[in-house]
């Protein structure tokens, strides 16, 4: 199934985890597996990602100047690299030059979107907490269905939706326990 067809399927797209404290999520259409991403230890930022039959690895790296490197599988050669910002956000440069940007759509922290340099949201990710369980229901314009990067998108988009919830929690996490 190409990743056109995924896309412009009538049945949502919905990341899901299904094991409660699993670092594995997967991407469903409906009943259709679509996508998997899976985080390669229970600490750590490396994760592989497939989306209609694409691969990549994604990795954290940096403490001062942190960064989000985008790969095939096996390569050191890097396809894309994500730059956050400070606050919320950031940019995904692709190696081709293409640039989009990572933004919060809402007040609460919820929603995100890559943005395109039209300000239009190329894909919208909703994230909801569960009590023991993370997903997210996508949203894409349809003008952005057949663009070539729109697989990546929605796995290193869900990717950075987890990694800021665990920073979070970690966050919240020492705060208690200082205070």
């Amino acid at each position: 199934m190409n990743s056109t067809t995924v896309f412009a399927s009538a049945a949502p797209l919905v990341w899901t985890q299904p094991k409660a404290m699993s670092r594995t999520f997967e991407l469903r259409s409906g009943d259709a597996l679509i996508g998997q991403l899976r985080f390669e230890k229970p600490c750590g930022s490396l994760a592989s990602a497939e989306v209609a039959a694409e691969k990549w690895t994604f990795k954290r790296e940096g403490f001062l100047a942190p960064r989000v490197t985008v790969r095939a599988p096996n390569s050191v050669a890097d396809l894309a690299i994500f730059r956050p910002h400070w606050g919320s956000g950031g940019t995904l440069d692709f190696r081709d030059g293409l640039q989009l940007r990572w933004r919060c759509t809402n007040f609460w922290g919820s929603q995100y979107a890559f943005v395109g340099g039209d300000d239009r949201a190329l894909v919208r990710f909703g994230h909801h907490e569960g009590f023991f369980k993370a997903s997210a229901r996508l949203e894409i314009d349809p003008s952005s269905a057949a663009i070539a990067e729109l697989p990546l998108l929605v796995a290193l988009g869900w990717y950075l939706m987890i990694l800021t919830a665990e920073d979070a929690t970690a966050a919240a996490a020492s705060t208690a326990f200082i205070g």
